[in-house]
């Protein structure tokens, strides 16, 4: 097979216009006509990818002025064996090492002399084993009636080295001035195609055969008899295939002795003769063993045509199938295979599918809703449900199709989506006959309808200062579905209805309660589906009142309705910006008409880390005030009580300056943000008719503890906090006080130099006139509802370490959440969950919330169709993301990054001088990285070697300089836990900022530039929404496959600005290597081979060092109502008075872990809560012999104040003494044990002898057990 040649126009000239050029890539011919679309831009920088890295840049026959071997990372091998090497081979052989390639040199033979400023840098020397062969290995049948000889093609490209003539001058040279390679070497290309028939017939099975090619050139068949049931009626051969270079070379080796461009491929006249790896159709062996997960059983079905022909040896592996005719599935044979060495794999679009005649119009559902007849609103949603049954129809006849071993696994697939239609015709049932639950979807979609439009004029006017609200909104009206929902999304919360309406009802509340994961591939709008159900949820509570129940009245009117939590900080503020739009949107609906909906107003919290958010209004009052202090600028200072960029109603950036200190309607000081909006436009901004208090938003823990909005944003971290802040009560609805003037209060009893409320009365009091505050009053408050919806987004974070921990809080969580219906029945929260990546998701969802799961929507018999979400077959109306493979065996990974970069920068760069805007979203390299030390490494490359490289290209080079590098460094972020929180807004609006063709930044700076790379860790990997961002570099394949999905998931978010994705390797870890040998199997694939996740919550060692924790958390919150109960810091010592409340407590905890765990696991923490119990009334009594008084963490007086807690830093830096507090408890979900000193010492005595000669008289201080250390821990944000 011969390379493709590449155009005329493209091959260099020996004539002066291919020496010096302006390196301005006009030069640079692609095979075929760019179109002006990004996925055209994006075609062209995998052309120029290819081209730079493997070759032949210019041609067959091209001629080079660079060695090859520097130029080329990819596709070539080296000789195998040295001469002059006798001492490497015979210590290989020593050590029964096989010598299979050469450490690497360079070729180019340089002087001691200055190479001066007009010749490159030498390149990164790579050391290393370079392979000597490659191959591909296939299967094909062994039946000779069916297939007598394939085909084998083999191809590859030499190098010669030629003396440079006169009439060659005019070729520019690129190796250091001076050197014999710069004056007199050129090197040309000789290509070399093979073609061998391979019989079948003469092949014996375990025995190599080979075949020469050329001098010292072997293709070696190995082949393998299969017989068995699997290889079908006449058992088929495995045939391995391995091209060799098997020259003898010294030991530098010369140009000629190696070979690149290899590649081999295999076919039999266009006929399908080969077979797959693993056909999941064809019936087991006999004795063959089920799988023992059924799990594995059904993705095996759901991904049965998603098949494997071929894997690479060394490199990767392609085929080609025939196109089926309309209608029918895709053959099970492949007519080619061949090797590959830069495997691509577009994976498709997922859609949501549409549903003839559903009504998916938010304002018409809403108008709908409000009708006094349910018949509109019936006939806009029984066309959902009546076209899933009648899919599902369709699936159980398919299901009858199937193979018998495949028929049981169908069924039961089968079972669970006609589970799912039953909840959604109750769902449907229950909105058509309940008057009250119409009014509160009417009031979701209202609200729903307002936060997209705003949402999108928010994004509009961020990134165009210059549009008014009205050409903005104008704008998006115009669009299409400007306020639509997809199916799914509807369908998701019209299945969740009955349950949001009635807190006790049996799948909400019961023994077989099921918690409700949205299963969606990401960025397909899972957000969207819970903000709806946390719109109705707002309505339906505050519909509902006030309620009573057994243990008295329980108050809807007020508090938190909705707990979203996240996993890390920058998941937690993106969120929180889109959320926010929805509370607006709730709270000018309720102020329309406050009679139905309500006096308190919705209002959004942020519940995080002090590095995040402040703990007190007083704490963002000198942060604020130190901004003013110098002059508003925040040079080295942060404020973290601004979480929001912009504006989320109409766009308009927030600054510091929009924040104030000060009272609303006589409330005590809290942090008010207010829109910047000048002409009062904005209902959030200052002026007449507006909301007083501005954006309904609160980011202090102080304001959250005492105003109990609506919806709370939490990282899990926080919940960690809940065994030191009584005052957290408040979220789950415990409360014992309200003051006029500071909203929430505790009983007496905590320490007011630590207190969040600033509320000094006692139990019947008064706060006289202050200033501008009116006189206030306290009086007891009914215990409010607690949440209704707890939402738990990327489910398939909350594993390992992380997982076990959170788990066992959730006994606690739900523990405090838990209240009686009037009839007597349990009610309890709501939980939804959501993730593009789950595997063992029902035993995760047992462990950690002691529930079934209902995943919607579930996968039945093919994973590219649920019916409500299908995949777009890849065309050019609908490009996929496009995953590129690289692997550069042999070569340093580090030189491998730094050329792969600046080829593709560089790449990028000419493709936006031709294309512009349509090539904008392949100019921000996003690079991904699994550890923080290799991101950090990179950003010195980004800074040093490829910012020097795209700056001064090489001679030759035909690819432009990169602008923006005159000036400086390159522009480079950064989205990892080295930056602060407050940065990362700021961040993701710059990475949302497009390159403007028309400006030069060589010659003028821009007030703000786009990023040219984006250097990122695992904190990427969820909730960034970038849809400008289109290129991402991944360097080695990240710990697991969630990882890699999700992280890759973000960059070609919008379908018109298609992903590209390279995935660099790391050849040296066998993972890696295993993942590119098999690389378009895994892409097509990969949500299959997401790992099982698995959390032990209840495991010894778990309850061991977490239950403490949780015992106290679950005490303090659900006593918070309770006067002279424990939640008080000052009330740690009543054990004793509230020993049958304990008890009482200790049996709620222990039922709920009953239903999480097993029975041993069960019982084992029932006795060890028992016990736990016991040492806090045995502290209690030694407390009260030394006339102390016992505390949870501090008080005013340490010496007569001793505490009952301590972090495990604490514990583990000074080990255990008699006096210490008993109950470790940590400071954050993620805490570790503590780091443990190795003292080296050459004298044994020297490391147990306790003194030191001649030191003086020191001792360590303790950890200060104060709110900063403890509390800074829960800032730990990523793994």
């Amino acid at each position: 097979m011969t390379s493709k040649t590449a155009p005329s126009a493209a091959t260099p000239s020996t004539g002066p216009s291919a020496a010096g050029h302006s390196h301005d890539g006009s030069a640079y011919v692609f095979d075929e006509e760019l179109g002006n679309t990004s996925a055209s831009a994006r075609a062209g920088l995998v052309e120029v990818l290819k081209r730079e890295l493997i070759g032949p840049v210019e041609g067959d026959t091209e001629v080079l002025t660079t060695p090859p071997d520097d130029r080329y990372l990819l596709g070539r091998i080296a000789p195998t064996r040295l001469t002059g090497a006798a001492d490497d081979l015979e210590a290989a052989a020593s050590t029964g090492a096989p010598v299979t390639g050469v450490e690497e040199e360079t070729t180019n033979a340089t002087t001691e002399e200055d190479p001066g400023e007009d010749t490159d840098d030498e390149p990164v020397r790579r050391g290393l084993m370079i392979p000597a062969s490659m191959g591909l290995r296939f299967q094909v049948p062994a039946d000779p009636t069916e297939l007598e000889s394939i085909t084998i093609h083999v191809s590859w490209g030499t190098y010669e080295s030629t003396g440079r003539d006169d009439a060659d001058a005019s070729v520019p040279s690129s190796g250091p001035a001076g050197s014999r390679d710069s004056r007199t070497t050129r090197y040309r290309r000789i290509p070399h195609d093979h073609s061998i028939p391979l019989r079948l017939a003469e092949l014996t099975p375990g025995r190599t055969q080979d075949y020469v090619l050329d001098d010292d050139v072997t293709l070696r068949v190995d082949s393998y008899r299969d017989t068995s049931p699997a290889g079908g009626p006449g058992g088929r051969y495995l045939i391995e295939l391995g091209l060799c270079n098997d020259q003898i070379t010294p030991r530098r080796i010369p140009v000629h002795a190696w070979m690149f461009q290899t590649q081999i491929h295999a076919d039999a006249d266009n006929r399908d003769v080969f077979l797959p790896v693993h056909d999941p159709l064809l019936p087991p062996a006999p004795g063959a063993q089920p799988a023992s997960d059924p799990e594995e059983a059904r993705l095996e079905l759901q991904y049965r045509d998603r098949l494997e022909f071929a894997v690479g040896r060394t490199c990767s592996a392609d085929w080609s199938l025939h196109k089926p005719p309309p209608g029918e599935s895709a053959p099970r044979r492949a007519f080619q295979v061949r090797t590959t060495w830069m495997p691509t794999v577009e994976t498709p679009q997922t859609t949501a599918t549409p549903v003839q005649g559903a009504e998916l119009n938010m304002r018409t559902l809403a108008a709908a809703a409000e009708s006094p007849d349910a018949a509109p609103l019936r006939d806009a949603l029984e066309p959902i449900v009546e076209a899933y049954a009648a899919w599902l129809g369709e699936q159980e006849a398919a299901v009858a199709a199937l193979p018998e071993h495949l028929r049981d696994t169908g069924a039961e697939a089968l079972a669970e989506a006609l589970q799912v239609r039953d909840q959604l015709t109750e769902g449907i049932d229950h909105l058509l006959t309940d008057p009250e639950a119409r009014r509160c979807f009417a009031f979701m979609n209202r609200v729903m309808a307002d936060q997209r439009v705003h949402s999108q004029i928010a994004a509009a006017r961020a990134v165009d200062s210059g549009l008014s609200i009205e050409e903005a909104e104008a704008r998006i009206l115009a669009g299409d579905y400007p306020h639509h929902w997809r199916v799914f999304q509807l369908a998701f919360i019209l299945m969740q209805l009955p349950a949001l309406t009635d807190p006790a009802l049996p799948r909400r509340s019961g023994d077989l309660a099921a918690a409700q994961l949205l299963f969606f591939p990401t960025g397909g709008g899972k957000t969207e589906a819970y903000l709806g159900l946390a719109a109705y949820a707002f309505a339906i509570r505050r519909r509902q009142g006030l309620l009573e129940t057994p243990d008295g009245p329980i108050d809807g009117r007020s508090g938190v309705t909705v707990l979203m939590r996240y996993t890390l900080r920058l998941l937690t503020s993106q969120q929180f910006q889109r959320a926010t739009t929805l509370v607006c949107a709730a709270e000018l609906a309720r102020r329309e008409d406050p009679a139905i909906w309500g006096e308190e107003p919705f209002r959004i919290g942020l519940w995080v880390g002090t590095a995040v958010s402040p703990k007190r209004v007083n704490e963002a009052e000198e942060e604020l005030k130190r901004l003013n202090d110098r002059g508003g600028s925040g040079a080295g200072y942060r404020f973290s009580a601004l979480q929001l960029g912009h504006c989320p109603w109409c766009g308009r950036p927030l600054t510091p300056g929009d924040v104030t200190i000060g009272s609303v309607a006589g409330s005590a000081d809290r942090v008010i943000l207010r829109c910047s909006d000048e002409l009062g436009q904005c209902p959030f901004s200052e002026g007449d008719g507006n909301v007083p208090d501005g954006l309904p938003v609160l980011t202090t823990d102080e304001e959250i503890y005492r105003l109990a909005p609506a919806f709370v944003i939490a990282t899990v971290d926080k919940l960690a906090r809940l065994a030191r802040e009584g005052h957290a009560a408040t979220l789950f609805g415990h409360v014992a006080r309200r003051c006029e003037r500071h909203g929430y209060v505790p009983h007496p009893g905590h320490d007011f130099t630590h207190d969040f409320t600033g509320c000094t009365l006692g139990e019947n009091g008064r706060h006289q006139p202050k200033g501008e505050l009116p006189a206030a009053t306290i009086r007891p408050a009914t215990r409010l509802r607690p949440p209704d919806l707890i939402i738990q987004d990327e489910l398939h974070l909350i594993t390992g370490a992380l997982g076990t921990t959170v788990g066992l809080f959730e006994t606690a969580v739900e523990t405090m959440c838990a209240w009686r219906a009037l009839d007597g029945r349990p009610a309890r929260p709501l939980l939804v969950a959501s993730s593009a990546t789950v595997r063992n998701v029902a035993d995760q969802v047992r462990s950690l919330y002691g529930r079934d799961v209902t995943i919607f929507p579930p996968q039945v018999l093919d994973a590219s169709d649920t019916f409500f979400s299908r995949t777009v077959e890849v065309d050019d109306d609908h490009p996929g993301r496009l995953y590129v493979g690289l692997s550069t065996t042999g070569v340093r990974l580090t030189a491998a990054e730094i050329q792969t970069t600046q080829t593709v920068m560089a790449g990028a760069q000419l493709l936006f001088d031709r294309l512009g805007a349509a090539a904008d979203p392949y100019m921000t390299l996003v690079g991904y990285f699994s550890a923080t030390r290799e991101l950090a490494g990179m950003a010195r490359y980004v800074q040093d070697d490829i910012q020097t490289g795209l700056a001064k290209p090489g001679r030759d080079s035909r690819l432009p300089r990169r602008r923006g590098t005159a000036f400086g460094a390159l522009n480079l972020g950064e989205l990892t836990s080295r930056i602060a929180s407050t940065d990362i807004t700021a961040t993701l609006d710059r990475m949302a900022l497009t390159f403007d063709p028309s400006v030069d930044s060589t010659i003028a700076k821009a007030a703000a530039k786009p990023y040219d790379v984006v250097l990122a860790t695992s904190m990427l990997q969820v909730g960034v929404d970038v849809s400008r961002l289109g290129l991402m570099l991944v360097v080695g394949q990240p710990k697991n496959t969630a990882e890699y999905i999700q992280a890759t998931s973000r960059v070609g978010r919008d379908a018109n600005r298609p992903g590209l994705v390279i995935t660099l390797g790391n050849w040296a870890r066998p993972r890696d290597l295993a993942h590119y040998e098999q690389f378009r199997h895994f892409h097509e694939t990969f949500y299959a081979r997401v790992e099982p996740l698995t959390v032990t919550p209840f495991s010894v060692t778990a309850i061991d060092r977490g239950i403490d924790g949780a015992l106290v958390a679950a005490a303090r919150v659900t006593q918070a109502g309770c006067s002279g109960g424990l939640n008080p810091e000052h009330n740690a010592g009543r054990v004793t008075e509230q020993a049958e409340a304990l008890d009482r407590l200790v049996n709620k905890l222990s039922t709920r872990i009953s239903a999480a765990a097993g029975e041993e696991e069960s019982k084992y923490a029932r006795d060890r809560l028992a016990s736990r119990v016991g040492e806090w009334k045995k502290r209690q009594r030694e407390v009260a012999k030394k006339g102390g008084e016992l505390v949870y963490e501090r008080g005013a007086d340490n010496a007569s104040h001793f505490p009952l807690l301590r972090s495990a830093e604490s514990a583990g830096s000074r080990g255990s003494r008699p006096d210490d507090a008993p109950f470790v408890v940590a400071g954050s979900m993620r805490e570790v044990q503590p780091e443990i000193n190795l003292l080296v010492s050459p004298d044994p005595i020297r490391l147990v002898d306790d003194s030191t000669d001649n030191a003086p008289a020191w001792e360590r201080q303790e950890p200060r057990e104060d709110r900063d250390a403890s509390d800074a821990r829960t800032d730990q944000e990523e793994r």
